[in-house]
């Protein structure tokens, strides 16, 4: 692993490797979660679709052709609380490109000419690409409203971190979208330059030298100034709270959220991971085969692990007449792993389910490549091989007393208002 600092708080991060046909490139650029999160989500759709150099459709597809087909995609993402705006783009590797082609590096130049160079109008960006562009951002977040069983975790989000940057969407607000200017979008792309801690990941073959030097003469015109990013870690759960709506729905969401006693996030995070995975991960999870297969309570039942906040989110889809037993027999299968009622088979399963995983993320440049940019706030880089030494290492011990610590913060219960309609559930 090649590891390379580029600028302040700029990083290259490349592994080398010969196994695949193709290479893989990522550029991730974090900022808080804060109000200028709108204006910041839609930059990676406005960037990677053109570039002053490639302005239009045809121009810079005709160059991804001549990069043997590269493809190139964007998003964003939420990580404790800082927004992630996205740049990846998959090519050929160099390896099988012709005539010694430097494809990598050309497609390294691509980015950041979409970063660093793109299409705009004085101090703004063109205003019918602006319009377009909020048009299909206002509609993804519609799309996640209108998913019912996203809608009931981000609504469970939302109550739980009132009073927290987490509860900000990363996607941003529909009525935030709405009044965004050409102009406070290009204010909002200048800071992220600017202010933004950004990793540059690679995954194949290429020579790292050539990428190196051009990352760091893009850089070096730039006055950086990073913005500090803190993930606020609660541990502490008065009264639970719980909220209720109903909708034209079928079947009936519960979302529990539960808080742990992390303080940061990787403060007991590798035993934490191991005990929510036997709570809610696998078919031999207590969710899985009490919950939903033993007592029928759920259609789903499911607990997922967010260290980067140090919270675990419990989702169902139920009955609405089986709200309060599935509620309490969630407690129920929590309080029982905190009491380390659960087999041996039980923990071995889990630690392989878990290790399983975890190498996989070896088995295609996209995977390498996201187990890397998603360690973008670490100080040094930990491989996949490094993690399952970690999990292998834990104790049942250990588990158990990690698991009393998650404790019950947020219930939401989304259920149907008895109207009738064509509910794909």
């Amino acid at each position: 692993m090649h590891f390379e600092n580029i600028a302040d708080g700029v990083r290259l991060c490349a592994q080398g490797t010969d196994k695949f046909k193709t290479c893989r490139i990522n550029i991730s650029m974090a900022m808080p979660l804060d109000s200028g999160t709108s204006a910041r989500a839609i930059l990676p759709f406005i960037l990677h679709r053109r570039c002053a150099k490639y302005p239009d459709y045809i121009t810079l597809n005709r160059v991804l052709d001549e990069l043997y087909g590269a493809s190139v995609s964007a998003g964003v993402l939420k990580r404790g609380e800082s927004q992630i705006l996205s740049f990846n783009l998959t090519a050929i590797d160099d390896r099988f490109a012709l005539d010694g082609d430097t494809v990598a590096l050309e497609c390294v130049q691509l980015l950041t000419d979409m970063i660093f160079d793109p299409l705009t109008e004085g101090e703004s960006f063109p205003a019918d690409i602006i319009e377009q562009e909020k048009r299909l951002l206002i509609e993804a977040i519609e799309n996640e409203m209108n998913d019912k069983r996203r809608y009931a975790l981000m609504r469970c989000e939302e109550i739980m971190f009132k009073d927290e940057a987490y509860s900000i969407n990363r996607l941003g607000s529909v009525d935030e979208v709405k009044t965004l200017t050409p102009e406070e979008v290009y204010s909002a792309w200048k800071e992220v330059l600017c202010k933004a801690t950004i990793q540059v990941t690679m995954v194949g073959s290429m020579d790292i030298a050539p990428v190196a030097e051009m990352l760091k003469n893009r850089f070096s015109s730039i006055k950086r100034d990073v913005a500090e990013i803190n993930t606020v870690f609660v541990n502490e759960v008065n009264q639970p709270e719980y909220v209720c709506e109903e909708m034209p729905i079928k079947q009936g969401k519960l979302v529990m959220g539960f808080r742990t006693a992390m303080a940061d996030e990787y403060d007991n995070s590798v035993p934490m991971r191991i005990a929510v995975d036997i709570f809610g991960g696998g078919t031999y999870s207590k969710l899985f085969s009490v919950v939903r297969e033993k007592m029928s309570l759920c259609y789903y039942c499911s607990a997922a692990f967010f260290s980067s906040k140090g919270i675990v989110m419990v989702q169902s889809g139920i009955e609405d007449a089986n709200e309060e037993k599935a509620r309490n027999e969630i407690l129920n299968q929590l309080s029982l792993v905190a009491k380390g009622d659960f087999s041996d088979e039980d923990f071995s399963s889990s630690i392989k389910s878990i290790t399983d995983s975890i190498i996989s993320n070896n088995d295609t440049p996209e995977s390498i490549c996201a187990w890397y940019s998603s360690q973008i706030f670490r100080e040094s880089l930990k491989t996949p091989e490094a993690y399952v030494e970690e999990i292998n290492e834990v104790e049942k011990s250990q588990v158990v007393e990690v698991a009393k610590t998650i404790t019950l913060d947020t219930v939401f219960m989304l259920k149907s208002n008895g109207e009738v309609i064509d509910d794909e559930d």
